[in-house]
């Protein structure tokens, strides 16, 4: 168990939140999101698809990266760079905003309960009962063949009153194709009756897939339900959230562009890929110094005070800027919680005996005999000064190191 805590922890203590190198390889959410217009398809059909199933779930899209192209950069397949995730109560949240939005597939009268004829299409500028005064309401339907001839004669000289339909008025109109459009008009006249002459919608109760992903594509980046905003970085040391339904999408470096950028410019919308990217070839930019020149005389007066600006860079990349004691307490801070702190707060409680103990044992097998220890004194001690040895070097790996 020791070994394991001296080994493998400092190995991974410090592999996200810490640079060796003083730069990271991140995926921005510029990147991410240049990927998901691209491939928008993949990410409204993975939803539509669990808002259309009888049982909603939650649902997930993930983008990892894939086997090409990432092994150059030092990074493992399979990171996942970026997650899309709906919970079961968000996926129905966004089922039922589609229903609302979705237009109306069924129509009965408010009064009569007349429904429309057959291959008929509302005016979306139609008002929707009940309708404010003088508002109208209006629907048409085509019949395709039908010549202009036959068309203008059902007019019977003009716009005329349906009897199939008290209160609304229908005229004809020969368009190309040929085909008869008829169209019914109604008007609010402010009556009790005129208002129930109207008609009423019913809500759909379900939509298609294909309805669903239209929607769903149609919405805004800054809608609250949008793709774009169920989307978050993940990276190393990132954690994706489980779904019941989960789509992983490999990508490759080409299709998302890392970034390579100083550790300390990290944002919280970039997923890191590489903690300890090397630092960018070539001379870093010129930093401006100011430095001061005092002339000093003999009997210690000051006589002249000079300050000359310069610039200074670095050939070799990008310093660390923190300073030690902000290093110091960022490894206590990270170590605090750590299996390593409690293993080595043990050694703070151990004894070592003053006395090598000696124990006498009888067996009707083996007779007596008796072991004394102190014959392994050398290897006691030589094992206290190990274990004394490795807590010391751990606690500077811990102070000095990192995870260099």
């Amino acid at each position: 168990m020791i070994a394991v805590y001296l080994i493998a922890f400092p190995v991974h203590a410090f592999q996200v939140s810490s640079s060796s190198t003083g730069y990271v390889r991140v995926a921005t959410a510029s990147a991410i999101s240049a990927y998901q217009v691209a491939q928008r398809a993949a990410f409204t059909g993975a939803l539509a698809s669990a808002m259309s199933a009888p049982t909603v779930a939650s649902v997930a899209v993930r983008l990892a990266t894939g086997p090409v192209g990432w092994g150059l950069l030092g990074v493992s397949a399979a990171l996942t760079l970026a997650s899309m995730y709906y919970s079961s109560q968000e996926v129905q949240a966004v089922k039922t905003a589609a229903l609302a939005a979705a237009p109306p597939v069924g129509t009965q009268s408010n009064g009569s309960g007349t429904t429309l004829p057959a291959g008929a299409v509302w005016n979306p500028a139609s008002c929707v009962h009940p309708c404010a005064f003088n508002a109208q309401q209006y629907f048409y339907v085509d019949s395709v063949g039908e010549s202009s001839i036959s068309c203008y004669q059902g007019n019977g000289g003009g716009t005329f009153t349906d009897p199939a339909w008290p209160g609304w008025t229908r005229n004809n109109q020969a368009i190309s194709g040929p085909t008869c459009r008829r169209n019914w008009i109604h008007k609010n006249d402010g009556t009790t009756a005129s208002s129930q002459q109207e008609i009423g919608f019913l809500s759909p109760s379900s939509l298609t897939l294909g309805q669903y992903q239209t929607y769903v594509g149609g919405l805004p980046a800054t809608n609250a339900n949008s793709i774009e905003s169920k989307t978050s970085p993940v990276g190393q040391g990132g954690t994706a959230p489980s779904a019941e339904n989960v789509t992983t999408i490999p990508v490759s470096p080409t299709e998302v562009v890392p970034t390579v950028k100083p550790a300390s410019q990290v944002g919280p919308t970039d997923a890191v890929i590489d903690p300890n990217t090397p630092a960018p070839a070539g001379p870093q930019p010129a930093v401006p110094s100011t430095q001061t020149t005092t002339t000093t005389n003999p009997d210690g007066s000051v006589t002249k005070q000079e300050e000359t600006t310069g610039s200074v860079s670095c050939s070799a990349g990008n310093h660390d800027q923190r300073t030690f004691g902000s290093v110091l307490q960022d490894h206590m801070n990270r170590w605090q919680g750590s299996g390593l702190l409690s293993a080595l707060n043990v050694l703070k409680t151990l004894t070592w005996p003053t006395a090598i103990p000696t124990y006498s044992l009888s067996s009707s097998l083996f007779g007596s005999f008796t072991l004394d220890f102190s014959a392994w004194s050398g290897l006691l001690t030589a094992l206290r000064s190990l274990i004394i040895a490795l807590a010391a070097f751990v606690a500077y790996r811990i102070i000095f190191v990192g995870n260099a």
